[in-house]
């Protein structure tokens, strides 16, 4: 017979246990505190997802010709930038991967690599998904480090405008499914918030423009039409390649909290698929690519090829084919990595490009390319898919 007696009864006590239901009541307190701490701040993030009017930015001058843009389905800020990263030496990379139990960078890793001035650096691509944009300085020239992963598309701009050193952001915006910027608004400029009346206050909307990556200029805001200088010689491709021909550079180092992160977010089923994830108002369709494009410097003259039946390979370019644009002399040629890495792994090839000597050597798992001048003429390397490349080199749309 069980004894249902009061006195036998077990009773919830804090050091029975009752101190889990107590800590457990404490977090959900603070979860709910945290929920509600931007209403009553003003912190709480700006766009929600789907609507572009709800992310604080003034569009009244937007320029997209013709582009799709859209909301990303993120808030402004969701994928927050890297400032001013602490910095390893190559050479170090892999004592400092001994010490962790999962590896930083390794060999095969994808990486940007930057050289100015004989001074280099690398930001390895898993740090870039989680980022998209790292406001770097490297021998003195504020940079602006951009991975638009939709895009497979890397630039890297000079942080210098009309006499302003800009810090950008990620706006949670896009334009052809293409990384938006915004440049945060200027302490000088958030001191005069503060200070001004209630009525006479400047919001960061009014303060802040957008800028394309791919465009490479502002397309909404004050400094609307303003293009930025892009750094030459910027090339994407393994650390293992990066460190063996730049044995002096430099690598950046993520934040603590994002290393789970960097586990999670993968664009690698969204890059083997063909659909793209978002509206593409401009020219994007399968088209042919001519093998050489020596003195061609538009998508225009793309098109004028391929209507013209000079394409040889591939016979169909796929949306999201990797690609190569390399920019020398006011001339452009585009190439594919696949015709790259047909010309066999660690064999230089090389061609002109307006009037000037590019060379690209291949490398293979995974596929990458590092291209450069044999006589030291800055060049422009534009790594990207081909739709975007074709979106913003077709013809401008209206508007």
């Amino acid at each position: 017979m069980i004894d249902n007696s009061p006195a036998t009864r077990p009773s919830l006590t804090f050091r029975s246990g009752g101190w889990v239901i107590a800590l457990a009541g404490v977090l959900v307190l603070l979860i709910i505190a945290w929920a509600f701490a931007g209403i009553f701040t003003g912190h709480h993030p700006k766009g929600n997802g789907q609507s572009v009017d709800t992310y604080g930015f003034d569009l009244s001058n937007l320029q997209t010709n013709g582009g799709a843009f859209v909301a990303s389905g993120n808030p402004r800020d969701f994928l927050r930038s890297l400032d001013q990263p602490d910095i390893l030496a190559g050479h170090e990379m892999l004592a400092h991967n001994a010490k962790l139990r999962s590896k930083y960078v390794v060999t095969t890793d994808r990486v940007i690599g930057v050289n100015i001035n004989g001074k280099a650096r690398a930001s390895p691509l898993n740090v870039m998904n989680v980022h998209e944009i790292v406001n770097d300085e490297l021998d003195g020239v504020p940079i602006a480090v951009t991975f638009s992963p939709l895009c497979d598309s890397v630039m890297v701009f000079d942080r210098r405008v009309n006499g302003q050193t800009l810090r950008f952001g990620v706006s949670g915006l896009l334009l052809d499914s293409n990384l938006v910027m915004y440049d945060k608004q200027p302490e000088s400029a958030a001191q005069a918030n503060m200070n001004a009346p209630q009525s006479q206050s400047t919001t960061t909307a009014a303060v802040s423009s957008l800028w394309s990556q791919m465009a490479g200029k502002a397309i909404a805001g004050p400094e609307i039409g303003t293009a930025l200088i892009k750094i030459p010689n910027v090339n994407v491709c393994t650390w293992k390649h990066w460190l063996a021909t730049h044995p002096t550079t430099e690598v950046i180092l993520s934040d603590a909290q994002d290393e789970k992160r960097m586990k999670k977010i993968s664009y690698s089923r969204y890059l083997l698929s063909p659909r793209l994830e978002f509206p593409i108002g401009r020219n994007a369709t399968t088209s042919a690519l001519p093998k050489k494009l020596d003195e061609t410097n538009s998508a225009n003259d793309l098109a004028q090829h391929s209507a013209q039946g000079q394409a040889k390979i591939p016979a169909e370019m796929p949306l999201k084919m990797p690609i190569i644009a390399i920019t020398a002399g006011g001339k452009t040629q585009v190439v594919t990595l696949r015709e790259a890495a047909d010309r066999g792994a660690d064999a230089p090839w090389n061609f002109m490009v307006g009037g000037v000597p590019i060379v690209v050597v291949s490398h293979k798992e995974p596929a990458s390319v590092l291209v450069s001048s044999s006589d030291g003429t800055p060049i422009q390397v534009t790594p990207c898919l081909w739709f975007v490349w074709q979106a913003f080199h077709s013809p401008a749309s209206p508007d």
